[in-house]
């Protein structure tokens, strides 16, 4: 849940909060992170100046590598997976620069489904049921691709159109966020913790990947996810974090059907809302920016998730969330400021690749096992991102 903070002595606070972290030594992981960012920064700007028939031409080499992870993923070959993963993202990466001046709103869709599939090609564990549907998916959108004409449209119309896209992203997320809210009061209604756990983890995926907008559905954002220092008085504490609390450090689910059963009907009726809810490019932008902001310096202390300590999992989906908006608008930025463009481009695929650095077996680790180093630099290229998406308020 956002909410408003004093960004001033947060950070020094948070330091020494933490200075109680584990003091593991992973270096080798931040410099991995580093290589990787030097690495996409390098193929990106040997990328082709731009053209029908470089996108053409990289289109196709892109399908042939994703019908090769598609047998890849029927035979279920792991180590061929996690390769072909690491080449489809090295030939996107060779001239996306040149799709997303050209064709912003396809570009977002084949981004939309190949990272997740270059993500998991660092999955010790890969899972071929959703990594098949994925794949599925990003030949769809390459072959739109392949066949798209340049857009004759307005930059207004196209932001429109992107904004109405981005829409049908909320109202996808906030249906999914009830189906797996379901699971995860069936989980809690049925006393089974452990399996309670596991669902807890996968429903708050979709809330802060909306996040960027929760608070535009007014109360329905602290019932859901309010944590205990949010609210004047415990006993009306309800939402997620309530549970959390009951998993995590209680190990008692007494009592919480009746929490679990307001939960499930705040997300419904959070569902309803999110179909009728007029969006537009300005309020989008400023939650995201709030959103990253509020991540950097009040998330970063591990306030988020104080019981289970799962921040990673909100934070990437806060990332995803706020990456989905600056899609969105990709078509002002191509015309008004296309260097932030790229600046924005390479500031989330940095942060990206540094959360991956923290998964082990696809899983994040649990916040309590980074060092304050750590949490330093997933603070700084959160700000760094928070400040290049308010650069985009006067272009809109």
């Amino acid at each position: 849940m956002k909410k408003t903070v004093t960004i001033a002595g947060l950070f020094v606070a948070s330091a020494l909060a933490l200075s109680a972290c584990g003091n593991n030594n992973n270096e080798a992981s931040n410099n991995t992170a580093a290589t990787n960012a030097a690495a996409t920064n390098a193929q990106q700007s040997d990328a082709p100046a731009g053209g029908n028939s470089a996108i053409k031409d990289g289109t196709v080499k892109l399908q042939e590598l994703t019908t090769q992870l598609q047998a890849a993923i029927d035979k279920q070959d792991t180590e061929q997976v996690k390769t072909l993963g690491k080449s489809i993202n090295d030939a996107w990466l060779s001239y996306e620069n040149a799709v997303r001046q050209t064709f912003p709103l396809e570009y977002t869709d084949v981004e939309k489904y190949e990272m997740p599939i270059f993500s998991a090609s660092a999955y010790d564990k890969i899972d071929f049921v959703v990594l098949k549907d994925t794949a599925a998916k990003l030949q769809e959108a390459l072959t739109t691709l392949l066949n798209a004409k340049e857009t004759t449209g307005s930059t207004s119309e196209l932001l429109t159109k992107a904004v109405a896209n981005y829409k049908t992203y909320v109202e996808e997320q906030t249906a999914q966020l009830t189906d797996q809210t379901k699971a995860f009061v069936d989980a809690v209604k049925a006393g089974n913790a452990d399996q309670a756990k596991l669902e807890y983890a996968k429903a708050r995926v979709f809330y802060e990947a909306i996040e960027p907008i929760a608070e535009s559905f007014g109360e329905l954002d602290p019932k859901i996810d309010a944590r205990i220092g949010d609210v004047e008085d415990p006993a009306t504490w309800t939402g997620f974090h309530r549970i959390e609390k009951a998993l995590w450090v209680d190990n008692s689910l007494a009592g919480m059907d009746v929490i679990a059963d307001q939960l499930l009907k705040d997300t419904q009726d959070l569902q309803a809302q999110a179909k009728s809810y007029e969006l537009d490019a300005k309020t989008v932008v400023a939650g995201a920016m709030e959103l990253l902001n509020e991540a950097a310096t009040s998330k970063i202390t591990g306030e988020e998730e104080i019981y289970s300590h799962l921040d990673l999992v909100d934070f990437a989906a806060n990332v995803d969330g706020s990456k989905t908006v600056y899609l969105a608008i990709i078509p002002a930025l191509n015309e008004k400021n296309p260097d932030l463009g790229n600046q924005l481009d390479q500031a989330f695929q940095q942060l990206e690749q540094t959360l991956l650095t923290h998964q082990s077996n696809g899983q994040y680790v649990t916040y309590d096992k980074l060092t304050t180093d750590e949490i330093r630099t997933i603070s700084d290229q959160l700000s760094q991102l928070s400040n290049l998406m308010s650069q985009t308020a006067s272009i809109l």
